[in-house]
């Protein structure tokens, strides 16, 4: 998802693995594209979720190799407390070695899962959303014929010479399109 701030655009990977057998070479692979290509998009980019890797067992070869893969793309993991029922930490944020969240809390996980909810504050300003207000008609309950019958009376289906001017030929059709609206 790219989202739009007042400082730029911000990408968020919202990235699920599930189960609870051991990553394969294929996920790491896979992950590795996708970080590819997020780097060359040249913004902060944000990568949450639940990577069922427990990031808090340095010795486990497979956290070695996720921390080793993101190291290799100046990235890093900033969940430190426990994010499952266990006591793992398998739910995670990621983001690049210099775009560290502000904080980051973890809801106690048993509330309405197994996993805990984690919240990131991140660095940066969101622009308020724009509101345009719109008028809309119920097309689908226009009279067809009808229409068709005013359109054929109206200015726009009368004889007009080959040299009319085209700024008045647009004004008369915007003019008589308003009207019928």
């Amino acid at each position: 998802m790219r989202l739009s701030t007042e400082n730029g655009p911000l990408v968020v990977v919202n990235l699920y693995r599930p189960g609870s057998d051991r990553p394969t070479s294929l996920f790491y692979d896979e992950l590795s594209a996708v970080l590819e290509t997020l780097v060359v998009l040249s913004c902060p980019v944000v990568v949450g979720g639940d990577f069922n890797i427990p990031a808090q067992d340095r010795d486990d070869s497979s956290c070695r190799r996720l921390m080793e893969l993101l190291t290799s793309f100046d990235m890093m993991q900033h969940v430190s407390a426990p994010t499952q029922i266990h006591g793992n930490t398998l739910d995670l944020v990621v983001t690049a070695a210099h775009f560290k969240p502000l904080s980051i809390d973890v809801d106690p996980a048993g509330m309405l899962s197994d996993h805990g909810l984690v919240v990131c504050r991140l660095p940066l300003v969101v622009e308020p959303a724009s509101v345009a207000e719109k008028l809309v008609r119920g097309w689908r309950r226009v009279d067809r014929t009808e229409l068709r019958r005013v359109l054929e009376d109206s200015e726009l289906c009368r004889q007009t010479s080959d040299d009319a001017d085209v700024d008045q030929l647009f004004t008369t059709y915007d003019t008589v399109l308003r009207d019928v609206a």
